[in-house]
């Protein structure tokens, strides 16, 4: 970026709230459990010379199942390996992103997309990291499918793709709306959100098959909430969980390759 574009940035500064793991109150086994992600997607994705930027789309089959807060938190320990990561909000329907941060929306995606603004009038950067920035959802529009799966989509993800190591995107889930479906072509892999006790098979089973009919790269599986019975507190009630990534071939079956960690 250039010095006019540092500048913008340096104005429009954040800072995370407590639900992030950054907090100081995170608890250790939350942290570990980011990590250990961040390390099966860093391998699911091998690093090209040719193609340094990766950009990764978070989905879910439904709301409510942690992709928003999976998204946040992979991008700050993306963040954390020296490079630089942008996340974008995409949800242009009900956006979540610039809450985790406590940063306005006026100006973000659908900005972009619609010709109101630039990217560097539109993107944030955290306080605490120089290599931590955000778009958020911007203006709710009355077209967003129209405006994600336009060109201008194509081309805002060509510009960021020089600036950046990681582009992390948050889409509404596959199963609400059209939109997930269609940006995961514009990506280089999906990552499917699913909560313990929560999603249900026909659910994951439906967005899967929505995905894949758009020749999405779906990296792999993320079942988050996934109560450990192991770790009880004083009063007896479990409060840890584990985080089980699986990596899936291109029709969709597990590869056996299965890593866990606490959550």
């Amino acid at each position: 970026m250039n010095n006019s574009n540092n500048k913008n940035n340096e104005k429009k500064s954040f800072s995370s709230k407590e639900v992030l793991i950054t907090n100081a109150a995170s608890n250790f086994q939350l942290v570990e459990a980011y990590k250990t992600l961040r390390t099966n997607i860093l391998f699911s994705m091998p690093y090209n010379k040719q193609h340094t930027c990766r950009k990764i789309l978070i989905v879910s089959a439904e709301a409510g199942e942690g992709k928003s807060t999976t998204s946040v938190n992979l991008a700050e320990t993306l963040s954390e390996t020296d490079t630089k990561v942008l996340l974008i909000d995409a949800d242009l329907r009900k956006p979540t992103i610039n809450k985790y941060y406590n940063i306005e929306s006026r100006k973000g995606l659908s900005n972009i997309l619609s010709g109101m603004n630039t990217i560097e009038e539109c993107i944030y950067r955290k306080s605490e990291t120089e290599n931590l920035y955000i778009i958020p959802s911007g203006l709710l529009p009355p077209n967003p499918s129209e405006l994600l799966s336009s060109k201008a989509m194509i081309k805002l993800l060509e510009e960021v793709d020089k600036d950046y190591d990681y582009v992390i995107i948050d889409a509404p889930p596959v199963n609400i709306v059209s939109d997930g479906v269609l940006l995961s072509s514009m990506v280089d892999g999906v990552a499917f959100v699913c909560a313990y006790a929560s999603s249900t098979y026909p659910e994951v089973a439906k967005a899967l098959s929505s995905l894949k009919l758009a020749k999405a790269n779906i990296i792999g599986v993320i079942l988050n909430r996934v109560v450990n019975k192991k770790h009880k507190n004083k009063r007896g009630y479990n409060y840890s969980y584990k985080y089980r990534y699986k990596n899936i071939d291109a029709a969709g079956h597990s590869a056996d390759k299965e890593k866990e960690s606490d959550k």
